[in-house]
């Protein structure tokens, strides 16, 4: 009995509290890019779209946690929609500097060609004309988007969690058919995530070299996997079980195609982006531009 009680407060416990931290941990992943690119005043080659993603993630996952009852989920998900919120923010902020700067250099580069047009002709009234002409063009220059990329994907994906939510809750179905509709609706929010390893693994096989792999980053999401592996199991919880049973296999693929393909000089940590999970070399690395999210995270 003694070692069978060991065995609950190790899965029931131990193992989504340490998956809650690592979960944490993995959303707070792009924290440093983002600061970084923040810095340089624009996005480059970081790719925000899975942040819009993750906080559908940890939405629908609260939902879940307060339909369930379960406070390690909760805990594994309310940082990360914080973190979310201020990722998606500003990237937002980003997209709509480089709207507005690259309209300022298309007005500032007219204005030039008006001044060199005036020059060369050498008649005040023509150069007047030619100015007069210019503040046209500036006004009729298309002002930046009131509303960016990103911004559109963020609200599409909150909209559809509203619906979700606001189905299941007004809706007259018992608390076992609110957890099925909210289970389902988050698994197939993950599906978008399983793109990237998915696609780092294909990456590796093609190019037979395990360098597009951040060691840490697949370490990392890995564990946390296997712990809500764990955990899921000991609650018979397949809407968990499911998602993170799929990121341990995606985890453990990574993991040996890291043995098997040479790896050469890896990603550097700065240079390491994303949510969920990203190699973001885009900042700090210029010889890689691809970023390549990976994450598993209930």
């Amino acid at each position: 009995r003694t070692m069978s009680s060991v065995g609950f407060i190790i899965a029931d416990y131990v193992c989504p509290t340490i998956g809650a931290i690592l979960s944490t941990l993995t959303f707070a992943a792009p924290v440093k890019s983002l600061k970084s690119s923040m810095k340089n005043g624009s996005l480059g080659s970081l790719n925000p779209t899975p942040w819009a993603w993750m906080t559908g993630n940890t939405i629908g996952w609260l939902a879940y946690s307060y339909i369930t009852l379960d406070l390690f989920v909760f805990f594994a998900n309310a940082p990360g929609l914080l973190i979310s919120i201020w990722l998606n923010v500003g990237a937002m902020k980003l997209q709509y500097y480089e709207e507005i700067t690259k309209c300022s250099s298309i007005q500032l580069a007219e204005g030039q060609t008006g001044e060199r047009t005036g020059e060369d002709n050498e008649n005040e009234t023509q150069s007047a004309d030619v100015d007069g002409d210019n503040g046209d063009s500036s006004i009729d220059q298309k002002p930046p988007p009131s509303l960016t990329p990103h911004e559109l994907k963020l609200l599409q994906i909150v909209i559809v969690w509203m619906v979700i939510l606001s189905v299941t809750t007004l809706m007259p179905i018992n608390k076992d058919e609110m957890k099925f509709v909210v289970g389902v609706a988050v698994n197939l929010n993950l599906i978008v995530f399983y793109a990237a390893p998915l696609s780092t693994i294909m990456t590796v096989v093609r190019t037979k070299s395990s360098s597009s792999i951040h060691f840490w980053t697949m370490v990392m999401n890995t564990s946390n996997a296997f712990f809500w592996c764990i955990y899921s199991l000991a609650i018979q919880d397949y809407y968990i079980l499911i998602p993170n049973g799929l990121g341990f296999l995606f985890g453990l693929i990574q993991t040996l195609l890291y043995k098997i393909f040479p790896h050469g000089d890896t990603i550097e940590e700065d240079g390491t982006e994303q949510f969920l999970d990203v190699d973001g070399n885009s900042a700090v690395n210029p010889r890689e531009s691809t970023n390549e999210s990976r994450t598993e995270i209930i």
